[in-house]
């Protein structure tokens, strides 16, 4: 009866030992998957650094350059918007007289209150 409970002690450290192989294989692998993971996170940052830097200097930046190239044209904007203004204010009111006869110009302002 000595003999099995000593081949049992023998069973038992031969799986502990194994045991304890196969842990420390574990614990390569996860000291390998954490380096993993933290160069990930790094490079994470950089690649959204290298994203959003030039965005935030092109709102910096961009407004300035591009007033540079805009003055020059910046008066005939204005003068295009003021003449076309002019011509639409005109345009309307002779469009209304071309459109209407007289008598549906006079019921028209027949409808409209009169202020006093």
């Amino acid at each position: 009866m000595i003999q099995p409970s000593i081949s049992l002690n023998e069973q038992i450290k031969k799986l502990q030992e194994e045991n304890l192989e196969y842990s420390k294989e574990i614990l390569k692998l996860n000291k390998k998957i954490y380096s993993y993971i933290f160069w990930e996170k790094i490079f994470g940052v950089i690649k959204m650094a290298l994203i959003i830097i030039p965005i935030i200097i092109t709102l910096i930046y961009l407004p300035k350059l591009l007033e540079e190239y805009f003055v020059p044209y910046q008066e005939l904007f204005r003068q295009a918007i003021g003449i076309s203004k002019q011509e639409n204010k005109e345009v309307q009111i002779q469009d209304i007289q071309k459109l209407l006869t007289p008598e549906q110009l006079d019921g028209i302002l027949k409808k409209i209150p009169n202020k006093k």
